[in-house]
This record gives C-alpha cells, sequence and structure tokens, in this order.
C-alpha cells in the first residue's frame, strides 16, 4: 500500500511539474501568436487560418462573475443573495516536495 502510495504521489507531483511548464509554454507561444494573427481575424473573423494541416479559428468567449458584496451595496437583500448563490463544495489535492 505505501509503496502504491508513494508511487502515485510522485506521478501526481511529476506530472502537475509538467503541466505548470507546459501553460508557461502555451502563453508565451500566445504572446508571439496573436499579434501574428489577430490582424488578419479582424479582417475574417470567421476564417480560419491554415498551416502545415492545421487550422487556427479564433473564438469569442465572455467570462461573468457576480459580486455578492457589489448586490448588497445596491440594496439586494442578502436571503437573495444567498437564494442565487450556487455553493459547490470539494476537496482540492495539492503535493509539493517536503522541507527536509
Amino acid at each position: 500500500m505505501t509503496d502504491n502510495l508513494s508511487s502515485l504521489l510522485q506521478s501526481l507531483f511529476d506530472v502537475r511539474q509538467q503541466k505548470s511548464a507546459l501553460e508557461k509554454s502555451e502563453k508565451v507561444i500566445l504572446a508571439e501568436l496573436k499579434p501574428l494573427v489577430d490582424p488578419k481575424f479582424e479582417v475574417l473573423p470567421e476564417a480560419p487560418i491554415v498551416s502545415n494541416g492545421l487550422a487556427l479559428m479564433r473564438i469569442a468567449g465572455v467570462s461573468r462573475a457576480i459580486s455578492a458584496d457589489l448586490l448588497l451595496e445596491r440594496g439586494v437583500s442578502p436571503e437573495i443573495v444567498a437564494y442565487a448563490t450556487k455553493t459547490t463544495p470539494y476537496f482540492q489535492y495539492r503535493v509539493k516536495e517536503a522541507k527536509k
């Protein structure tokens, strides 16, 4: 059991480090790519950009967040804010190297 636990913890740690490194690489690549492709998308927003058999599309989206504090400041009752707030409890599993 302990060997399996140790192996799984090490695998999780390794994967998360790789994931973090890949996400950083993705940000760098996107920072270089956007200035090249955004002018083309401004002209033809629906047309994909095709290169080396890969098609790049730009998808528009909107992110929204509602602030309970701002609603309360505007006079919305705490009961209505509580009623409209969906709460989902969860556990998060973090792994890091133990201090020696």
